[in-house]
């Protein structure tokens, strides 16, 4: 059996500046730059760190590397296209003219993107990700 202290997810970018100022400026979520160009650390809204490290062959990974649980879908993805931010379309998901997939997660909504080194990240809201939320702990 495997006895952890802690755990955390973490991916790879290629470029630690351009992330930095995503995820603070872009995102407004809280990062903190870790010594000696080891990483960063992106703080989402509960405190769970994500481990944002540089990679010189990094490949975006072909999933969502994180989801943020938000209130409501539409004024985030409003913001975030006003600052450049292009939402990504999946084929099998309905999605609307602003690139909101309807319905997703037992009835809220849901809208992806990329970060600048082309990882996904979604956005969620509803009932369904309460449910979720709940479960994680």
């Amino acid at each position: 059996m495997v006895s952890t202290r802690r755990g955390f997810s973490s991916f790879s970018v290629d470029d630690l500046d351009a992330a930095r100022s995503f995820y603070a400026d872009t995102l407004g979520l809280r990062v903190t730059t870790l010594d000696e160009g080891m990483g960063l650390v992106v703080h989402l809204g509960d405190g769970a760190p994500v481990y944002v490290y540089p990679k010189e062959d990094h490949t975006p990974a072909a999933f969502t590397v994180f989801h943020l649980a938000v209130d409501d879908v539409d004024p985030v993805v409003d913001d975030l296209t006003a600052k450049g931010v292009t939402l990504l379309r999946y084929d099998g998901f309905d999605q609307d003219d602003k690139g909101v997939a309807r319905g997703f997660m037992e009835g809220g909504d849901g809208a992806w993107f990329t970060d600048p080194a082309g990882n996904v990240i979604g956005l969620m809201d509803g009932d369904g990700v309460a449910q979720l939320l709940a479960e994680l702990g």
